[in-house]
């Protein structure tokens, strides 16, 4: 291995002398870029960054492994795509967390990963919908479905199932399950608050006195029991998909207590109302102190349990005794406040975050240089956000407002300022417009077209940075000082043609009749310098004598040229460089261990010499016979040892693709089958080069018997899933079949029908549920006959 490095060092030195990355034309870059050491990065880093052609930039990309200027990369937007899929391919597991995290990388790595795992690593830092469209782009359907599988959030879900339509069925369905299972226990959290508010009711309705009271409460307390059971399975169906639990101990304590044997009437002097009158206004001090504190001082959840807890203490102290007019009336004025100030704390914490996104999105954009007419509306924009956050705070005016409201109001008035700065810029920029135009006019009239021409060009400019209506009264001035300037142009080009005319005829002159060298050159040079000395061509008219004057110019010039000298050089240097890749090509074949070689290493070396020795081309024949005889001779000796290697490849992947046979034709398992697939995989990496033609063709034959065998494994698979999914459902069915039949008076004949139709339609339920299923449908109809 080390003696094809120094060969292709050595081969390197040879065929890259002159500066060729800093060659004017981008081909000549990008064939440098091709032929440069992959180890020099910091000459690729370069021409990523700095280079101002986008196609030499993408072949730097292309072999550039440095992770900082790859990083730097990510932040051109130009780019960005390219610079992520590039890191997607050089990053490892040892790699900076920041880039293995980044959201471009990542996407990248979700679209073009073969790893399910990777990608299910990575789709957590791509936001939901570019991270359905990068799965989409995925080639690989495992892949797809390992992160559809890992995945929850509904609005993944939604995103995953608009993008996979006609595109993934096994992911489609899947997400359209999950979506719909999302539905269906939605709707159920949905009916059971409807029945705890009527179960609640129901005890607080029964009375005391109630003959019954006993055994009504029995029956609502089973029922609860059974309900909040029902409400912690629902909550953890909607766990999986995010979504908080419902309170289940402030449901349980909504539950009127059981009656209780009166209790003997207190003396007045038992129940003090004060200190709860005290504690409901200090309840309003800190509900202010939670939203004024940065971080907030408590939790709005926190803050409203108080406050019930209070209001219960109250409720049940003046069950015991009346609280007099005034105590009560204050006790009721200070929680209206409470809640009050409760709403604006819970508001002010649900807009926290859309606030703190706006602030950190919205820096006043730099005003100078700035195009003013982008700049306007770059404002309005921010300021119409900030509006709508402020008209959702709806902060009265007299409430001292949280940390992030009142940045938010600063915000908002620094936005007014930079607009009222960017509308003084446009009339500052109208202003300097005018007076440029009025300098226009004059170089117009003392004659002065060049100067013109390229004011008249920057005021055009100018104009466009400008919002529209800032510049509408300018457009005229300019339009008509443009006509002005044209005619002035038409006047010059018809007093300056006969000259210009005249030129061209001495110049075709010289031409046809050249003269010795050094005075041909000096004729030519004075020519050029009175053409020059008339100014820029500006009409079409001296364009085309222009066009004449340069071709006569350059077959004027030519005998001058040292043509013979140059190709003479440049023979003898094809013929220095022909015979330095001989040289290194020989201590190749001689320093090289062939029992160990390098086999794809001594392929690249054969084939990017020839290329280079192409290259050299052309020599003095005799000269170059002999080394020409010398490059034959050692590349078809490097070529018989390769050959010999390719031929010993060749056997090895025919008996792969044989052993690969057997497989598919044996009698195991998918998944043994699948495995041992792996196994012969591997082996293939690890076998040597072969002939591109050759190689691909065996590899075709044994990629088939590979797609025979992990087909079928898919097709067990799938078979496997729908099974279980038929389980599940027919478990859901004989769950929800035996409940109705218990405590639905609903369920008819035709309902158990239905559920005894919807378990039969199910295939490949094992014999034990199906009997299941038939004892509950037998239950079912018993109970129906009891109800008779």
């Amino acid at each position: 291995m080390k003696v094809v490095e120094a060969m292709l060092a050595s081969l390197r030195r040879v065929f890259h002398r002159g500066p060729r990355l800093e060659a004017a034309a981008p081909e000549e870059r990008i064939a440098a870029i091709d032929k440069l050491d992959a180890a020099d990065q910091e000459a690729l880093a370069r021409l990523f960054l700095h280079d101002g052609d986008r196609a030499v930039r993408l072949a730097a990309l292309g072999r550039l492994t440095a992770l900082a200027p790859l990083e730097a990369g990510l932040e051109d937007p130009a780019l960005s795509g390219a610079v992520a899929e590039r890191l997607a391919a050089v990053l490892d597991e040892d790699g900076p967390v920041a880039l293995r995290q980044h959201p471009l990388v990542c996407r990248a790595m979700l679209a073009g990963t073969a790893a399910p795992a990777a990608a299910v690593a990575a789709a957590g830092f791509v936001s939901s919908a570019e991270r359905a469209t990068a799965l989409a782009e995925n080639v690989r359907p495992e892949v797809r479905l390992a992160v559809a599988e890992a995945a929850w959030q509904p609005d993944f879900l939604a995103a995953l199932e608009r993008a996979m339509r006609s595109r993934d069925k096994n992911v489609l369905r899947l997400a359209r399950e999950r979506l719909a299972d999302l539905k269906t226990a939605s709707a159920a959290r949905d009916r059971e608050d409807e029945e705890t508010a009527q179960l609640v009711a129901a005890a607080a309705a029964l009375d005391d006195d109630d003959a019954h009271y006993d055994a009504r409460r029995d029956a609502i307390e089973r029922d609860w029991k059974r309900h909040l059971a029902q409400l912690a399975a629902t909550d953890a169906a909607l766990a999986r998909f995010g979504i908080a639990a419902r309170d289940l101990e402030a449901t349980r304590g909504r539950l009127a207590a059981r009656r209780t044997p009166p209790k003997p009437v207190r003396a007045a002097s038992d129940v003090d109302f004060e200190p709860m009158i005290v504690a409901a206004g200090a309840l309003g001090d800190s509900i202010r102190a939670s939203w004024s504190a940065t971080p907030p001082a408590a939790d709005a959840a926190e803050l409203r349990q108080a406050a019930e807890a209070l209001r219960t203490r109250w409720n049940a102290a003046a069950d015991a005794e009346a609280p007099g007019e005034a105590a009560s009336s204050r006790f009721r004025g200070l929680m209206t406040t409470a809640a009050e100030l409760l709403a604006l704390a819970e508001r002010a914490a649900a807009l926290a975050e859309p606030t703190q996104a706006f602030l950190g999105d919205s820096a006043l954009p730099e005003q100078g240089q700035a195009d003013a007419a982008a700049l306007e509306r770059e404002l309005g924009r921010l300021a119409k956000a900030a509006d709508k956050l402020l008209r959702r705070f709806a902060w009265p005016e007299d409430a001292p407002p949280p940390p992030l409201l009142a940045a938010l109001r600063e915000r908002r008035a620094a936005l007014a300022e930079a607009a009222q700065r960017c509308a003084d810029q446009t009339a500052a920029g109208a202003e300097r417009i005018a007076a440029d135009i009025a300098v226009l006019r004059r170089l117009v009239d003392d004659g002065a077209a060049s100067d013109a021409v390229a004011l008249e060009r920057k005021l055009r400019d100018a104009v466009q940075t400008l919002p529209p209506e800032a510049t509408r009264h300018l457009g005229a001035d300019l339009a008509a000082a443009g006509t002005r300037l044209r005619e002035l142009r038409d006047w010059r080009n018809f007093a300056e043609l006969p000259r210009r005319q005249a030129l061209c005829e001495q110049m075709e002159a010289l031409a046809e009749s050249p003269l010795p060298a050094q005075e041909q050159a000096e004729a030519v040079k004075a020519l050029r310098q009175r053409w020059n000395d008339l100014g820029l061509a500006d009409s079409h008219k001296i364009w085309q004598v222009k066009k004449r004057f340069d071709r006569a110019a350059e077959t004027a010039f030519e005998p001058c040229r040292e043509h013979f000298k140059e190709q003479a050089a440049q023979r003898a240097f094809n013929l220095e460089q022909r015979q330095a890749i001989v040289a290194a090509l020989e201590r190749f074949l001689a320093d090289n261990d062939w029992q160990h070689a390098d086999w794809p290493g001594v392929d690249r070396v054969l084939r990017q010499a020839r290329a280079e020795w192409r290259r050299y081309y052309p020599m003095d024949r005799k000269a170059g016979r002999s080394v020409a005889m010398r490059f034959d001779a050692v590349t078809a000796e490097i070529h018989v040892l390769l050959q010999a290697e390719w031929d010993r490849n060749i056997q090895r992947k025919e008996a792969l693709v044989a052993e690969a046979a057997a497989v598919r034709e044996s009698g195991r398992n998918a998944t043994d089958k699948a495995n041992a697939m792996k196994g012969l995989q591997q082996r293939w990496k690890e076998t040597g080069p072969t002939p591109h033609k050759v190689g691909q063709q065996l590899w075709k034959q044994f990629r088939a018997e590979c797609d025979v065998v992990f087909e079928a494994r898919n097709v067990v698979r799938d078979q496997r899933k729908e099974r279980y999914r038929a389980i599940e459902e027919a478990e859901t069915l004989i769950d929800e079949l035996e409940r109705r039949a218990d405590i639905d008076p609903a369920l008819d004949r035709s309902a158990v029908a239905d559920y005894q139709q919807r378990l039969d339609d199910l295939q490949g339920l094992p014999n034990e549920l199906r009997r299941r299923a038939a004892s509950v449908v037998q239950h079912a109809e018993r109970a129906l006959l009891g109800r008779r």
